[in-house]
């Protein structure tokens, strides 16, 4: 499913993804055509799609198709983070899922560059026996 990177990558982006996820709102505009006055009577635009309902549908089934790799994406990274033992390693996930950087979290969690890559590794590890 998921390439030992990708894991990688998906828990340094969690924190963007969720946010997206959890702000997520779809653009309300009117739906209405001109049915009074002026515009009414003005010819209506050729070539394309009138119907500004199934325009707007078809841009939020985009939007939810979106949405939903993004869901998914994070639901993953959730579904199996308990299965992480360490104290540290867990603590360093949760982090990461916060949106701290690797700087950060060498400073709060009193370890060198090295050794936080090096858990970062097995929490990957970790994901990839899940898949």
């Amino acid at each position: 499913m998921y390439t030992p990177s990708e894991v990688k990558q998906l828990i340094m982006d969690y924190h963007w993804m969720r946010r997206l996820i959890d702000h997520q709102v779809y653009e309300y505009d009117s739906t209405s055509i001109g049915q009074y006055g002026i515009e009414s009577a003005m010819p209506k635009a050729q070539g394309g799609t009138g119907d500004k309902v199934l325009v707007r549908v078809i841009r939020n089934d985009k939007d939810r198709r979106k949405t939903q790799d993004l869901i998914d994406k994070v639901a993953f990274i959730d579904k199996h983070e308990h299965l992480i033992t360490n104290d540290k390693n867990y603590h360093i996930l949760q982090l990461l899922k916060q949106g701290e950087s690797f700087s950060r979290v060498e400073v709060l969690m009193m370890m060198s560059r090295r050794n936080v890559y090096n858990r970062l590794n097995d929490i990957v590890n970790i994901y990839m026996k899940q898949q």
